[in-house]
Formats: C-alpha cells, sequence, structure tokens
C-alpha cells in the first residue's frame, strides 16, 4: 500500500495542541519506515523527535483515497543521509477514512473564474464544495456557463496554520442547480497538477476534522443540556 517516494502528513499531539508535519519515504526495511526528517507545517522547520513519540499518520494510496495509520518512532538511522525510523503499519492495517474516490466538504473559499474561450466576462466567488475531482460554486446571476464548457479556476486556500496556498486549474462546467434561491455551479477538474490536487485532497481532510470535531462537540453539549433534566 505505502511506498517509496510517498509523501506522508504526520500529526501528533503535543499538550493538548495538534502539531502537523510532512515528509517523503526514503526507504522500507522489515516493517520499519525510513523517511526524511518531517517538516512542520506552520514554520516550515524540520522536527526533531525522541524515540517512542506517536503519530497518527495518512497518505493519499494509488486509488486516491486517503489512508492512515498509528505509528511511533523508533530512532534514527545513520545512512548516507540521516533518516527517522518510523513502526510501519502492522500487517498493513490501515483505515480507509473515505469511500470515494475524493472526499467533497463544504467550504466557502475564494475563486476567481476566467473562461478559456472569453465567452464570458471573469468573475470572483466562493465555493460551495470541493474536492479533488471538481468543486461547485457559487454563479453570478449574469452567468450564462452551459454543460460542457471549458474554464480556469484560481482557488485560494487557507490552513489552520495560517498559510494560504494558491491553485490554478481548468475545468468542465457540469450543470447548475437552484438552492434556497442561489445558482450552485458543479465542474469537474480537467486539468490540475498532481501536486495541486494533493494539496486540494490534504485542505478537504483538514476542513473534514474540523466538521467532525464541531459536531462531536455539538453532540457533547447536547448529552450535557438533556442530563440537566433527569
Amino acid at each position: 500500500m505505502i511506498k517509496i517516494g510517498s509523501t506522508i502528513h504526520m500529526e501528533m499531539t503535543d499538550k493538548k495542541d495538534i502539531r502537523r508535519f510532512r515528509s517523503k519515504i526514503l526507504d522500507m526495511e522489515s516493517g520499519d519506515i525510513f523517511i526524511d526528517f518531517p517538516v512542520d507545517g506552520q514554520n516550515r522547520k524540520p522536527g526533531f523527535f525522541i524515540e517512542g513519540t506517536q503519530f497518527k499518520i495518512w497518505f493519499i494510496g494509488g486509488d486516491q483515497a486517503i489512508y492512515l495509520f498509528e505509528s511511533e518512532v523508533k530512532g534514527i538511522a545513520d545512512r548516507q543521509i540521516p533518516m527517522l525510523v518510523l513502526k510501519g503499519p502492522i500487517d498493513n492495517n490501515y483505515i480507509r477514512i473515505q469511500r470515494r474516490q475524493y472526499v467533497r466538504v463544504e467550504t466557502m473559499a475564494d475563486v476567481a473564474v476566467y473562461s478559456e474561450g472569453g465567452k464570458f466576462a471573469p468573475f470572483t466567488t466562493l465555493t460551495s464544495d470541493l474536492s479533488g475531482g471538481g468543486l461547485s460554486l457559487h454563479l453570478p446571476d449574469d452567468c450564462s456557463l452551459g454543460g460542457g464548457e471549458r474554464f480556469k479556476v484560481y482557488l485560494a486556500l487557507p490552513f489552520q496554520s495560517g498559510e494560504t496556498v494558491y491553485i490554478e486549474a481548468a475545468a468542465e462546467f457540469i450543470r447548475s442547480k437552484f438552492v434556497t434561491g442561489r445558482a450552485i455551479g458543479s465542474a469537474e477538474f480537467k486539468k490540475i497538477e498532481d501536486a495541486d490536487r494533493q494539496k486540494i485532497v490534504r485542505y478537504c481532510y483538514e476542513r473534514q476534522l474540523i466538521i467532525n470535531k464541531k459536531e462531536k462537540k455539538h453532540h457533547s453539549a447536547g448529552q450535557c443540556n438533556l442530563n440537566n433534566y433527569k
């Protein structure tokens, strides 16, 4: 499943704060994973960890689904370049955290839209939802996009770390629908750099975690309120 050259994303809990890192697999041997020293997602500095430090690790599989497993630091390998050694998943036991090709999440991200053929004036708007495969966006009243029409989108994706990532992609319009009186258009990405698609998937994963935490918090608050009436 996981292979040499794969990019991995690492999360650790430090004094109740979640810290995120990114690295690449350099080698695999006897169930251990050898990686480049992880880079902090917020300050871009390499991280150094003691033996036994625990992580949740996720990566994008060959089927473009996200796979997660738990691991811990086993030490440092002194090879041609120093490598951090992680414990690999036992018996290839991964958690698949999505059932379709890409996780689609509701999010209001800034997006600029340009017609490839000059059929409409450029406009800026907000997404309605987003995935690694495409997006839905709020359409202006005077926009007349038709099915199959190609256009370019420029997305601005704000991460929790404070970093804003900018994505350029070519998309194809699929259809529009009206939601509470507003036109929402859906489109599929037709040309996008793989690295940019992975950034979108990472953004969607982060948004999904935020949504899940809010739902759990709301559920817990509801339980507390019910207990008050017992």
